[in-house]
């Protein structure tokens, strides 16, 4: 069983490590990239990376080597697993406030605000796990170390994966909302549509000469082709809502099952006499697991990077065709 827990964690980290960076390198070189929006992905891929790099590998080695510092591994654990958290934070509420708030979020994003609020997440993870570790010099109480980490660990943990639930709930409503509406203007266009060429042909065959059904006419018609040439955009607004709210929500239902059973295994060992080894493992590959699957759902459900990724393997491809001719 050992062999298998250390095979898997091994393949996971590094499948974390490649995509992650892969991400990280996409975002950095491509310009069509660099977006408000994308800058928090990359803040999250850069976490995301550490997590690979740092949570089994290190946890491996520290199990090894007598040199490891459990304090110094356990500040540094815990820093880049709630780096990860409070960037997906900062990236599910610039998709809440661009979905549910979208002109505030126009007017309020500007060019110096998604660094700002890169430097808030990162902050905040520094901070706690800061606090954690001055707490394990401190004290060597059994019990305020317990309370140290519900606080510092299960307790920000709770609040975060309440208030990414929240964000979630509200954005499929909104999305879900402004379907609806699009779908009432398109039904509308055609009726109008329908009552407008209906009162042509009317006025055609009953040879009406009046101004004020002409001008009724106009006006109906006129109202009609300002509804078309708004439809577009709110069309293309609702397309590009949807697929926001899908890639946002993967991410974060994905975090939610891993960390739901990650903080219930924790609250375990907490309160338990015994502590579970193998609880302890399932909470190291379910944290590497979450931050494996980041970069699958970016390449498969965001847009840009999509799009992106596609026009690197077809150059990929080109490049290969180009290269057998060549050597035919």
């Amino acid at each position: 069983m050992e062999n298998w827990f250390n095979i898997f964690g091994w393949f996971i980290s590094i499948v974390t490590v490649a995509g992650n960076g892969f991400v990280i390198f996409l975002v950095a070189k491509n310009r069509q990239l660099h977006t408000s929006a994308n800058w928090l992905v990359l803040s999250l891929a850069v976490a995301d990376f550490g997590v690979g790099v740092a949570v089994f590998p290190s946890n491996y080695f520290c199990e090894k080597s007598m040199a490891c510092n459990p304090r110094v591994y356990m500040a540094f654990f815990w820093f880049l697993l709630h780096s990860s958290v409070t960037n997906l934070c900062t990236l599910t509420w610039d998709r809440y406030i661009a979905i549910v708030h979208p002109f505030k979020y126009n007017t309020s994003m500007t060019v110096r605000r998604p660094g700002m609020i890169i430097f808030t997440a990162w902050l905040i993870s520094l901070a706690i796990s800061l606090s954690l570790f001055v707490g394990m010099y401190v004290t060597t109480s059994d019990t305020a170390w317990k309370v140290l980490r519900l606080t510092g660990v299960s307790a920000f943990d709770i609040i975060s994966c309440a208030l990414l639930f929240y964000a979630v709930v509200r954005i499929l409503v909104v999305t879900r909302t402004q379907s609806l509406q699009v779908s009432a203007i398109e039904l509308q266009i055609q009726s109008n549509h329908l009552s407008t060429e209906s009162h042509q042909e009317s006025a055609i065959e009953l040879q009406v000469q009046s101004n004020h059904s002409s001008t009724a006419s106009h006006q109906v018609t006129s109202h009609a082709a300002s509804t078309e040439t708004a439809t577009p955009r709110r069309r293309v607004r609702k397309k590009h809502n949807v697929n926001t709210a899908r890639f946002i929500i993967a991410v974060v239902v994905f975090f939610l099952g891993c960390y739901i059973v990650v903080n219930s295994l924790v609250l375990y060992i907490s309160f338990s006499s015994t502590v579970s080894y193998r609880a302890g493992q399932v909470i190291i590959l379910l944290l590497v697991l979450n931050s494996a699957v980041n970069p699958l759902v970016y390449a498969c459900l965001k847009r840009d990077i999509k799009t992106e990724v596609s026009k690197l393997i077809c150059r990929e491809n080109k490049k290969e065709r180009s290269d057998s001719s060549q050597a035919r």
